[in-house]
Formats: structure tokens, sequence, C-alpha cells
């Protein structure tokens, strides 16, 4: 028997992880869907896959499943106010904010992020009350930033531990 959807809720919250905005056009060349994750994985070196799960009722669930590709922004400490936006629900968000074109796919990322990755999507899975959507990783590059964690509600960053 599975477990509680509550005590799932907890399991979730003690999971520490880096907070991105995926992104992508509704049509080629149209309006931009784009909604925060924490549920961004890299998959595979070879081939350089990654991963994200979106829920079935999110706003940009069918533009998302059916897109050809899309944008991650992996946020820095700076951009809060970012993955805030788009943790919310509407569209109002999406016109709102100032993108730019990824350089290799055409996929709306975040400015200032601490990496931009585009992406080619290569496959959805369907599971649960989720899509699990993979994609080819067509084109990276990372700053010098901090990173924008989630933990326990809340967002964060990260101190290393200073070795003795």
């Amino acid at each position: 028997m599975p477990i509680s959807g509550d005590v799932y809720k907890e399991l979730g919250r003690a999971a520490a992880g880096a907070v991105s905005v995926v992104a992508a056009y509704r049509n080629p060349g149209s309006s931009i869907l784009a909604l925060t994750v924490s549920s961004f994985a890299t998959l595979s070196f070879d081939p350089p896959l990654v991963m994200f799960a979106i829920q079935h009722n999110a706003d940009s669930y069918t533009a998302m499943v059916e897109s050809k590709g899309f944008g991650v922004s992996l946020l820095s400490i700076e951009q809060s106010d970012v993955a805030q936006l788009f943790a919310s629900k509407g569209h109002a968000k999406n016109q709102n904010t100032m993108f730019e074109a990824g350089q290799v796919v055409a996929v709306p990322l975040i400015p200032k992020a601490l990496a931009h990755i585009e992406c080619s999507t290569s496959q959805v899975v369907v599971s649960g009350d989720h899509a699990i959507i993979i994609g080819l990783v067509e084109a990276a590059r990372t700053s010098q930033r901090r990173p924008l964690l989630y933990f326990a509600r809340q967002y964060g960053s990260f101190d290393p531990i200073q070795s003795p």
C-alpha cells in the first residue's frame, strides 16, 4: 500500500534541489510558456540528456508536452523573485518577463541565470499525475553565479563546508 499524500509531501520538502525555469514557445515563434521546476535533473552523459517533470494540471502542460524543444535556466541566488513568479498560475507572468533566445536551439531563456541549457525534446513519458519530459542537450553554458536552492518551502543557496 503506497504512502499517504501528506507523507509524500513531507518527503518532497526534505529534498533540497536546484531551482530552474523551463520555457518553451507555444508554437514556433509565438508566445512563451514557462514554469518553475525543482524536478530538473541530468539523465545521461552519452547522449547528453536532461529531464524534468510537469504536473498534468499545470498551465503550460500541453505546450511543454507538445513542444519540439525547451530551454532550462538554472537560477542564481539573485533570482528568487523570478522563481516565485513562474511558480504562480496564469499566463500574464510569461508576457511581462524578458527572455533571451537560445544560441543554438530556438528556445526562451532567463537572462543572468547560473546556467542555460538548450534542448530538443527527445521523449515524453506519462506517469501518474505528471509527464516526464526528456531533452537532448544541444547547447549549454554556465556562469560563476551562486545557485538558487529550494528546501522546506524556502529559497536559499549553498555554502560549502570548509575542509579542516
